[in-house]
């Protein structure tokens, strides 16, 4: 196994994680959106809460997977002498 496929199963599994929390997020927001239409307010505020919470981490995924992506790359000049 290369220096390649490890980055691409590590890479796999990133956005596998950023999958499972976007749909973590649906479902949360799914519920918070019945528990509204029912009236159960503690059961809102809670939702609300664990939905942040979910999307403060999505957030951090992709800052993470943004930042890999424009790792920062040496300067090379070139002087024609």
């Amino acid at each position: 196994m290369g220096v390649t496929s490890v980055v691409k199963i590590e890479d796999q599994g990133a956005e596998d994680g950023l999958e499972e929390l976007v749909a973590l997020a649906r479902m949360i927001a799914y519920a918070r959106q019945v528990a509204q239409d029912v009236k159960l307010q503690f059961a809102t505020n809670c939702l609300d809460l664990a939905l942040e919470a979910v999307k403060q981490e999505v957030g951090e995924g992709l800052t993470r997977e943004l930042g890999e992506l424009s790792s920062p790359v040496p300067q090379v000049s070139v002087r024609s002498h």
